[in-house]
Order: C-alpha cells, then structure tokens, then sequence
C-alpha cells in the first residue's frame, strides 16, 4: 500500500486544499481498495495455475526477490498450454511482422472511393508500417496478449525514443496498474506503481528526485525506491498555453516516500500527453466492472479440475508401478525391489506380495481428456490448429472454408483487441510519427490529397491479417459468392438480363478489398473506362472486318472493278 501521512487521511482533508502530489496518492490508495478484491481472489488463482509469470500479482510480491520458480503445485499443464496456443495464434493470424496485418481507411466513407486519396492511404501505410518494425512492438506483444488472456486487463505503455526515431512499448505488469473510467466506461485515467533503483531514478529524473534517493544513488546504486506514474484527463487545461502539461491528459511521476520536509509525495516530472500513452485492453468487461475477465476466468472449473485431476493421476500411475507390499516382519530392511533383486525365503507362506489397489485408471483418463477440450474450447484453439492434422484429409479450399466458420466465433474477441488495444497503440504510434515528420513530403510521402484537406476527418484502419480475412471470407465474400451461384442457372433460363442487377465496379472492388489487394495494383475507374472503351473500340473494328469479309464470300464479283459499257456503268453513269 501506498503510505499516506495522517493528515491527509479520509475525512479529515478536502481534496481541493491539497498538492496534486497528496491528491494522487489518495486516490492511489482508494485504486487500490478497489483491485483488492481482484488480485487476492480471482487473479491469485489464475497467475497460480494459467499463468505463473504473472503468479506474482498481488501489491506485496513487488518486494519479492525475483528469479524465482513459479507454478509449483501445478499437476496439469493443458491451461498453460491452451494460453499460449491462443496467444501465439492470436499474434501469428492477426499481428504478425511477416504479414500486412493492417490498411487505413478515412473515417468519412466517400473518401476511401477516391484513387487519389487510396493510393496516398497507401503510403501512410507504409511508413506506419515502418514505425512498426523500427520499435519492439513484435517482441512485447506476447506478453500483452498473455495478460489479456489470462489476467484479463493488459496494459501497452508506448513513449518515445527521440534519439533513434522510434517508438519503445512496455507491457506493464498487471500488479503495477490502476484505472479508473470516464462517464462512457473508457479507461482514461492510469496510475502505475512501479520500482526504480537510486542510480536508474537519478538517471531519469536528474536533480528533482529527493536528497534520499540521491545518497543512495551514491552509497547504495541499486537500492529500490517506489514511484507513481498518474496519468489523468487535464481539466485545468489553458487555451493557448504551449506548455508540456497543458495538453489533454497530465502526467505526473511522484516519488511517494523521502526523508524530506514534506516527506512524500515529491513531483519529479509534470508534463502531459495528447494522446493517453497507455493502452489498457480489458479482455471482455461486465458494465459494473472497472478490470476485464478473462477465458482463464471462465474456465476456473475446468482449472481447478484439472489439477485435482492431475495430482490424482500422477498418484495413480505411481501406485500402479511401485503398489504397497506386504513383507514378512524377519524381512524388514533385507527387501529388494530393484531390478534382478533376490529376496530369499523358506517359507512358502512368508513371501513379499503386492496390495491391490483396485483403482480404475482409463476412468480417469476419460475424465482428464473431456475437461481438457473443455479448456481449449475457451481458448478457441481448435481454429488455430485447423491445419495440423489434416493434410491429405481436406482440400485447401475446405480447410479455409473451415477456418472461416471458426473464425466467426472469435469476432467478439478480435472487435475487443481492435477497439481497447490495436487501435490505440496505432494512434499513440501515428501521434509519434507525425510529430517527428514523418508524414512530409520531405519525408518522401506525396501531399496530401485536396479531397482530405476540403473533408477533414480522421484515419481509421481495418485489420487485414489472416484471421480477419477468414472472417471476411464468411461476412463479407460468402454473400456475394452465393449470390452469383444462384443467379449463374437462372441467367441460363431466363437471360442474361437477370445479371444486370449486379454493379461490376463495385462488386469487383469489394472483393479485391475483402482479400486485402494491393491499392496500386487497382486501375482507377478512369482507367477502367479507358479500357472499356478501347476494347469496345477494337471488338467493332473485328466485327467490321468479319462482315466485310463475309460479304466478299457471298458476292466476290462485287470486289471486282467495274467494267466500261458494262450494265453496272451504264447504271452508275444515270
């Protein structure tokens, strides 16, 4: 817990008579009455047996030593296992580097039907793109996706680094970060409560840290010192003040404790953001929750099952290769049971025997493996391992028609980590790279098109990985696809009239875009046109000559050139 002086206990202060330094660390501890109940039950439990990297959630094991072994107690390792299945699938099929996993769009829909306005999207793209591979977004997104998973909140903590041009994202541990909602049940408010030795506080903070932390930056470097990072909507905003904390969200670092006069609650950096620099991913959220739910959080039943399952198991099978014996007393520590181990008797009445144990192992197993799928059908595993297996089984196209039916079961997962997570990682890192320049015409980036500058709006995108094509595939292609199967027999019966009804532009458009195609690989419509008419040209001029030449085999005479005195000069002459 955060210590707060007594004077500034509940009650007896109004808020609005104290520093921002107190006002934060009350509201800290009230952040943390409120996760308490989280953290020493439901996550407790989920660090222990789903995930134990993160075994170490509650607010006193940030004072453990670390490098220890989790995930002892453990008998069963198929929740572990179904976690990682689905945050490796959700990394590899949706945000993967080696894929184009994503293409902008303008928020105002009549602009994405201008070539201009696509193809310079197309360019924004690729310096996005680029900003992606420049940072360590790839290499932390595991642990995100691991955090949602199990814990259920999973924080994304992006800042920049100036000096190498690049964007640098940290997945903050689930025990160091407290939120708080707006009126909209949007996460806008963040406190993370986090650790630096002497030497890395000094370091970052320079001389604004306290006399205390900057002895031991001298005498004991790595000696730990607690730290709050408030990140909260700026209300005491000026209009027209160009100052780094007066932009829409403050930012405040707070030493909490020093030997100083006033003894905590020392700012060591005020400063602001435009954008919230913390995407908080809430995997699926109940409206009088303030922290997300899990598929760990589901599947507790089959959790704590397994495990009891497991332990049991693990006892049975040792039981059935080393049972309990029965030893004559003139025998006790003369027994033994090692490979080729003689034990001599002379009565036959007086030998070692086994005690049966009479327990009903395939039983069991039958058991384990139903609770197992169980836990995997949380994780929707079974979509992201549709190709294993089936080779020689299952076409390709049958094997995609498959994915695309699993995948309408992950939308509601794939919309949660689009709205709370990708999309603001997107905009923090778009901020970043448009205030660095990037998206200049001295950077390489055509202008900008008239079209956006007259309309404004915003820049969305849309995903375009393989798990978001598979569920384009069933939403999106499938209707059209039935459609023209249905309408192909009945153009043969009643004319190819029937076909009329389908726009061909927009109809081949929406596929091309469905299956992710290449913006510069589109003709415009002007070029579309163009080509139209210039077949349109040329198939007239093939049928001129096809009838000309038709007409020579019927009359070849009237090839011929047209005689004197003949009948047809005489008539040509009247």
């Amino acid at each position: 817990m955060v210590f707060v002086p007594s004077v500034v206990e509940f009650g007896e202060t109004s808020s609005s008579d104290l520093g921002i330094g107190q006002r934060i660390l009350i509201r800290q501890r009230k952040m943390e009455t409120i996760r308490e109940f989280y953290e020493k039950g439901l996550w407790q439990d989920i660090g222990r047996f789903v995930n134990p990297r993160r075994e170490d959630i509650r607010i006193e094991d940030s004072h453990n030593d670390k490098g220890q072994r989790f995930g002892r107690g453990v008998y069963d390792g198929t929740p572990l296992g179904a976690l990682n299945t689905w945050a490796d699938g959700m990394q590899g099929f949706l945000v993967s580097q080696s894929i184009n996993w994503f293409k902008s769009e303008m928020s105002n829909p009549t602009l994405n039907n201008i070539d201009v306005v696509r193809e310079w999207l197309q360019e924004y793209d690729r310096k996005m793109y680029s900003a992606f591979r420049r940072s360590n977004f790839y290499a932390t997104l595991p642990s995100w996706l691991r955090d949602a998973g199990s814990i259920g909140t999973a924080t994304l903590f992006t800042e920049e680094d100036i000096g190498r041009g690049r964007a640098i994202h940290t997945s903050i541990h689930p025990r160091e970060v407290f939120v708080a909602e707006n009126e909209f049940g949007e996460v806008d408010t963040v406190h993370r409560k986090f650790f630096l030795t002497a030497r890395a506080a000094l370091q970052k903070f320079d001389d604004k840290v306290s006399a205390l932390i900057k002895k031991n930056a001298k005498d004991e470097p790595d000696k730990p010192h607690e730290f709050i990072h408030a990140v909260f909507p700026n209300t005491d905003r000026v209009f027209g003040k160009l100052t780094p904390n007066n932009k829409e969200f403050r930012s405040i670092h707070l030493e909490t404790q020093s030997n100083d006069e006033n003894g905590v609650g020392i700012i060591v950096r005020d400063s602001g953001f435009d954008i919230n620099p913390y995407a908080v991913w809430r995997f699926r959220k109940s409206s009088d929750e303030i922290y997300g739910r899990s598929p760990a959080a589901d599947a507790l039943t089959e959790v704590f099952s397994l495990n009891q399952i497991g332990k049991t198991m693990i006892e049975a099978a040792q039981m059935e290769v080393n049972p309990p014996r029965n030893v004559p007393e003139e025998m006790r520590g003369r027994v033994r049971m090692t490979p080729k181990g003689n034990n001599y008797f002379s009565d036959p009445n007086k030998v070692i025997s086994t005690i049966g144990t009479g327990i009903k192992y395939p039983i069991g197993i039958d058991q384990q493996e139903r609770l197992q799928q169980s836990m995997e059908d949380k994780y929707r595993v079974e979509f992201f391992k549709a190709f294993i297996g089936r080779q020689g089984e299952a076409t390709a196209a049958e094997i995609l028609e498959i994915k695309s039916e699993q995948a309408g079961l992950m939308t509601a997962q794939v919309d949660s980590l689009y709205i709370e997570g990708l999309r603001k990682v997107f905009d923090i890192t778009s901020d970043m790279e448009d205030r660095r320049g990037a998206f200049t015409e001295e950077a390489g980036m055509p202008p900008v098109p008239q079209e956006i500058i007259e309309s404004g709006g915003t820049i969305n995108f849309v995903l375009t990985g393989p798990l978001a094509q598979a569920q384009r595939r069933l939403f999106v292609l499938r209707p059209i696809t039935t459609t023209i199967d249905t309408l192909g027999p009945v153009a043969a019966i009643l004319g190819r009239e029937i076909l009329d009804v389908i726009n061909v532009d927009e109809t081949s458009e929406i596929i091309a875009e469905a299956g992710s195609f290449p913006q510069k690989a589109i003709n415009s419509r002007d070029r579309r046109r163009e080509i139209r008419e210039q077949r349109a040209a040329e198939q007239a001029q093939r049928e001129a000559a096809a009838m000309a030449l038709e007409v020579a085999k019927v009359a070849p005479g009237l090839g011929k050139k047209i005689e004197p005195d003949s009948a047809l000069a005489q008539l040509a002459e009247v």
